[in-house]
Formats: C-alpha cells, sequence, structure tokens
C-alpha cells in the first residue's frame, strides 16, 4: 500500500484528475453540498463490506457509469469521479435510476455499484461487435475484453486519497485502473499486454523483455482503446453471474 500523500499533494491530484478527465465536460462537480446524511452514507457504505449479491439497484446504476480517463502515469480507464453517471446532478441521477426517493439509499446504492465495478467485469459477457460509442461506432475486440479482464484496479486507499477528500472538493470516491501497472506487475505496460494477448515477447541477454517498435505502438493505441471498450462493456455486458 502507498504512503498518505500529504494533503496539498491529493488536492493537487484532484484537481487535477477533475480538470483532465472531464474533457470536454465541465472540470468541475456538480455535487459540492451533499446533504450530510448523504455523506454520513456514504462513508458508513465504504467501511463497510461489499455486498454479496448484485441487484437490480447495482445494475440499473453500473448501466449509466460514465467512464473517464485518469491522467496519472500512462493513463488507464476510471470511474468519472465528477460525474459517475453522465453529466448533471449525480444524486437525483442515482435516485432515478433506482427508482427512489431516497437519496441516501441511491448513493449507498452508487458507491456500491462502483466498488463492484471491478468484479463486475469478471461477472459479465460482451459479444465482440459493433456498438455505440457517443456518436461513433466502437468495434469491440476479444482483444479488448481479455485486457478489460487483466486490468489492475486501485483503490483509494491505495491512491492514498481519503474518501473525505473526494467529497470535500465535489468529487465522488471512485475507482480507477492503475495507471503505472495498468495489467499486473510491468511499468512496461505493453510488453504485459503482449504477454496476456499471447504476442510475441523477446527476452534480452539482461533478462528483460520486450516487443518490437510496431508492436509497441499496437499495444499503446489498444490500451487507449479500453476506456470505450469498457463504456461499451458496462452498458451492453449481460451478466453470467450476480453473485461476488
Amino acid at each position: 500500500m502507498m504512503p498518505r500523500l500529504i494533503q496539498p499533494m491529493r488536492r493537487q491530484l484532484l484537481r487535477l484528475a477533475g480538470a483532465l478527465l472531464c474533457s470536454p465536460m465541465l472540470a468541475h462537480a456538480a455535487d459540492g453540498d451533499l446533504p450530510n446524511a448523504v455523506r454520513q452514507r456514504i462513508l458508513a457504505t465504504l467501511d463497510s463490506p461489499l455486498p454479496k449479491v448484485l441487484n437490480a439497484h447495482h445494475l440499473a446504476l453500473i448501466r449509466r457509469f460514465n467512464i473517464g480517463w485518469s491522467p496519472v502515469e500512462s493513463g488507464a480507464p476510471m470511474l468519472n469521479p465528477a460525474y459517475p453517471l453522465g453529466k448533471g446532478d449525480t444524486l437525483q441521477l442515482a435516485m432515478q435510476a433506482i427508482a427512489s426517493k431516497d437519496a441516501a439509499l441511491a448513493a449507498q446504492r452508487l458507491i456500491e455499484a462502483s466498488q463492484i465495478l471491478p468484479q463486475f467485469v469478471q461477472m459479465a459477457d460482451l459479444k465482440p461487435g459493433s456498438y455505440v460509442y457517443g456518436k461513433a461506432p466502437f468495434t469491440l475486440t476479444t482483444r479488448h475484453l481479455s485486457l478489460l479482464r487483466q486490468q489492475s484496479w486501485m483503490t483509494l486507499e491505495m491512491l492514498g486519497i481519503g474518501a473525505e477528500d473526494y467529497l470535500a472538493e465535489g468529487y465522488w470516491p471512485t475507482p480507477s485502473v492503475d495507471g503505472k501497472r495498468p495489467y499486473g506487475d510491468f511499468t512496461n505496460y505493453p510488453v504485459e499486454m503482449a504477454k496476456a494477448l499471447g504476442l510475441p515477447v523477446r527476452q534480452q541477454a539482461d533478462g528483460s523483455l520486450t516487443i518490437t517498435p510496431k508492436l509497441q505502438a499496437e499495444m499503446k493505441m489498444l490500451h487507449r482503446q479500453t476506456m470505450p471498450a469498457l463504456q461499451v462493456f458496462v452498458r451492453e455486458a449481460g451478466l453470467r453471474r450476480n453473485t461476488l
């Protein structure tokens, strides 16, 4: 686990993330004035064990997830902390999604669903093919699906940022794929991607692994495509099971 960042650095990271990953949307979140009861429910939910079952509320929220791109290191997909359910008032959108007027319950279900997101990728399936992504089609391939299941997700604690810090800045505490080691142990993530996909990897005299420049460029482009791939997946994938 990484040591906690000092307070100014945490604030700077939050502002940087908001400014970069929300483009072309506004960088500042809309939920800076959550009711105290809602904030307390969020913190209590984060301190509680994950639900054992993904229920209809969770699925309805996951279907509306707004996937962003973390600016940390090489970048990686994340659940957008400013607008996790898309542009607008997140709490109101969450209440609409679960068809409830209970704001605290909607916040609880949203936090649970966000924590379940890494498991959802393993629990659901989607056929390769052409899907709508924004105003353009996106072709989802078996490579995308393999990489989504290989990605390393980080908790807030691993980032050294507390939920209170997120909420204080008007953001929702949401998970992110590790931008430094997005697919496991390697900082040279294109090599790890190639290994995961069964593509040619060479071992050099010093024992390190390498791939051709052409494959390196291909893997980097494929890595960037995991953001639209994950967006399509959360909206379209069908559950194989609903238990974690």
